[in-house]
């Protein structure tokens, strides 16, 4: 289903399309193309089919056209762009210099487009000079470069989920006879190493080498990397297993594979799979089995029983198309070291080191701020040593717990103090009581809402002949929370309530409720006392 917006905001479903193409890529690419026939069925919607207009697909995408092909009078050729990257075409025309932490550079891309972002990664802070002057969409690419990040869209929400990699570890399997239908391979060894040296100095700041040669060399000699010069390596220890991590000695490979679509056989695929997912591929006629990571998808939104075809790759880095072909890779990474984010020659290049220093020694693996060298993080087999504040950490429903290193919760209900009692209450010995039958407060109770459920725990009965009833109102004292009835006799010790409220996720927001007991029958007491109460969950 294909429904077009046009600019005149009127929008038509559309019908008589073929050749339907959606392109999905992890930090790329999310395009719509097809071919609209000019026939009777489609003329309520045709003319409204041109440039700016909005095509929208059953998952909730929206695509803005970018592109017409008119084929004379038959029909005409579109392309059209998701509308996140469209809106992100605006313009920021303010500069940033200087370090960021990764919300402060997505607040500085985001602000104003409409478009809101979760962060659920973990990035280091890194630097930028003249970063600005250019469409967000360019920024938030140099962004997701620099950081290291990737991104989810969310159309229906309008929202980016940002993680240091999407995805999720699948069971889905591709194989030959089963349904993979078409297989390509490419591999890339434009940047594959075989060797590299280490430059660092010790404590007596005398510099010192190491060297590291990978096992492919047997196969395909001695291949130079860029050396690593650092002397922030105080040890040959530390700055060889740096040299092992940095160098590229496995080949780039790229496949390309159009999947048998079990859905037109009648049946259900086993494991479904998302772009960003890894999956096994097994194909014992090219000798190759692989666990690999789904790094585009391209099918059709409007018939799920055509055959999808799937970029499958082991690239470090996502690369383009472009990138994947082109010869001159390293050459223009060397050169763009020399230049700012705003395409000037850099005037400090000696400013090579990120915010935060890293290095490893045989304790485990240091993350030091370079303005302070006792805020630090300390990894290694003994634990996580954290100094300084520098933590966060967050639910799985979002929540943060601790920032900072501070703690932000706090499961504690505070009692009003003098206690918050309604006229009609009546003390009896432990116990508070009414014979009223509409609801009087007992008590008024305030809370951190830093937890998913409210727990109280009440002791209530009633006189032989009545009923009791309890209540827990909002703080408006209006909204009602939950409620209870009960007849249990108070002569035999009455009976405990235990109260459980569904809060939702939580905000942090201070919260407030009433405790309120009734009789169920005029002049009848019920008797009421709290027990505990408290936040969990």
């Amino acid at each position: 289903m294909l429904v077009v917006q046009g600019l005149n905001g009127q929008s038509e479903m559309l019908t008589d399309y073929k050749e339907v193409k959606r392109k999905r890529r992890v930090n790329g690419e999310h395009s719509l193309s097809f071919y609209l026939l000019n026939t009777p069925n489609v003329k309520h919607a045709y003319n409204l089919v041109d440039e700016r207009a909005i095509i929208k697909d059953k998952h909730g995408d929206e695509y803005v056209i970018l592109g017409v092909n008119k084929r004379g009078h038959y029909g005409k050729s579109v392309t059209a762009v998701h509308i996140f990257f469209d809106n992100m075409m605006d313009w920021q025309y303010d500069l940033y210099n200087g370090y960021a932490n990764f919300k402060q550079c997505m607040d500085f891309i985001f602000n104003g487009t409409g478009w809101t972002y979760i962060n659920q990664g973990a990035f280091a802070t890194t630097t930028f000079e003249n970063f600005g002057d250019d469409t967000r969409s360019s920024l938030l690419q140099k962004a997701l470069n620099r950081y290291g990040a990737e991104m989810h869209i969310d159309n229906k929400t309008k929202t980016i989920t940002f993680k240091n990699q999407i995805g999720v570890e699948t069971e889905a399997q591709f194989r030959y006879g089963h349904n993979l239908k078409t297989f390509e391979e490419d591999t890339d060894m434009a940047n594959f190493t075989t060797y590299i040296r280490g430059y660092g100095k010790d404590a007596t700041d005398k510099e010192f080498m190491v060297e590291y040669e990978s096992p492919m060399a047997k196969a395909y000699g001695r291949i130079h990397q860029k050396p690593i010069r650092d002397e922030r390596y105080k040890t040959k220890e530390t700055l060889l297993e740096a040299c092992k991590k940095e160098i590229n000695d496995v080949p780039d490979t790229r496949f390309k594979i159009s999947i048998v679509n079990l859905i037109a056989n009648g049946l259900s695929p086993l494991h479904k799979f998302n772009y960003g997912d890894y999956v096994y591929m097994f194909y014992e006629k090219a000798d190759v089995k692989v666990k690999i990571r789904v790094i585009e998808i391209e099918d059709d939104p409007t018939d799920q029983t055509k055959s999808p075809i799937i970029e499958l790759s082991t690239f470090k880095e996502l690369k383009t198309m472009s990138a994947i072909q082109a010869q001159f890779q390293q050459t223009q990474k060397q050169v763009q070291q020399l230049l700012d984010d705003g395409g000037n020659l850099n005037l400090a290049l000696k400013r090579l080191y990120m915010n935060t220093e890293t290095f490893a020694d045989n304790t485990g693996v240091w993350y030091v701020d370079s303005e302070d060298k006792n805020r630090y993080v300390h990894i290694g087999a003994g634990g996580l040593d954290v100094h300084r504040g520098l933590i966060r950490v967050e639910r799985d429903d979002g929540y943060a717990t601790i920032i900072g290193g501070k703690v932000n919760f706090d499961f504690s209900v505070d009692d009003h103090y003098p206690p918050f009692i309604d006229l009609g209450i009546v003390p009896d010995g432990s116990w508070l009581k009414s014979n009223h039958t509409d609801y009087k407060s007992i008590q008024f109770y305030s809370y951190r809402h830093s937890a998913r459920y409210l727990r109280v725990q009440i002791a209530c009965g009633s006189e032989v002949g009545g009923g009791a009833a309890i209540a827990l109102f909002d703080r408006d004292g209006k909204t009602m929370i939950y409620e209870s009835k009960n007849n249990f006799p108070i002569a035999e010790k009455g009976v405990e309530v235990n109260v459980t409220v569904d809060l939702g996720v939580p905000t942090g927001d201070l919260r407030s409720f009433y405790v309120r007991i009734a009789s169920q029958v005029e002049g009848k007491y019920t008797y009421a006392r709290v027990l505990r109460k408290w936040l969990e969950g």
